[in-house]
C-alpha cells in the first residue's frame, strides 16, 4: 500500500462523514454511538475493501492519529467542565 493510502482513507471518511450529517442527527436524538453505528452499517462493505488495503505503516499511521483524537477529546472534556464551572 502506497503512504497515500491514509490520506485517501481520511479524505473519504470525512466526505462520507459530512453526507452523515452527524450534527442534523444528534439534533434529532441519536447519540454518538449510534450515529457512529448508523455510519459503520451504511458503509460496512467499503470499509471491509479498505481494510484490506492497509498495510502496517498506514496501520500504524492510523493508530496514531486514534490516539492524538482520544488526547483532544480528553481536552475538550476538560475545557467543558471549565466552562461550566465558570458559570456555575
Amino acid at each position: 500500500m502506497e503512504n497515500n493510502d491514509t490520506d485517501f482513507w481520511f479524505s473519504w471518511f470525512y466526505k462520507k462523514w459530512e453526507k452523515n450529517s452527524p450534527g442534523d442527527l444528534i439534533d434529532k436524538g441519536l447519540n454518538p454511538s449510534q450515529i457512529a453505528e448508523r455510519f459503520v452499517n451504511d458503509n460496512h462493505d467499503y470499509l471491509i475493501e479498505l481494510s484490506k488495503k492497509i498495510d502496517d505503516k498506514n496501520y500504524d499511521a492510523l493508530i496514531e492519529f486514534m490516539k492524538l483524537s482520544e488526547c483532544e477529546l480528553h481536552i475538550l472534556k476538560y475545557f467543558l467542565r471549565l466552562v461550566k464551572l465558570k458559570n456555575s
